[in-house]
């Protein structure tokens, strides 16, 4: 299987907190990637405007410290304006894969 590219996991983390707020452990198990590679990807969205992540000093499910992935206004601004390109990104990179499989 084949690394992904970092911008493939920043779409589907903004896709899944569009959803609903998450924490780091909810969007490894959504996104099927590790801790860390979640964590910097939020950290570099959360530094360009797209997320903001709150410090949960208790969480209500274990009682320990955890954080709380949120879409900022920028970033639900970022997917109504791209709203299109990342439904269709998927299938453009699924067939330039079999273009270049079969050259």
């Amino acid at each position: 299987m084949a690394k992904r590219p970092s911008y493939a996991i920043k779409e589907k983390i903004l896709l899944a907190v569009r959803e609903a707020p998450a924490t780091y452990a909810q969007l490894e198990r959504k996104i099927n990637t590790g801790f860390r590679t979640i964590k910097s990807n939020c950290e570099e969205l959360e530094h360009f405007g797209f997320l903001t992540i709150e410090k949960i000093d208790e969480h209500p499910a274990n009682a320990r410290p955890s954080w709380k992935i949120l879409l900022s206004e920028m970033g639900k601004n970022h997917l109504k304006i791209h709203r299109h390109s990342f439904s269709t990104r998927g299938a453009r990179m699924k067939d330039s894969n079999s273009l270049s499989t079969t050259l």
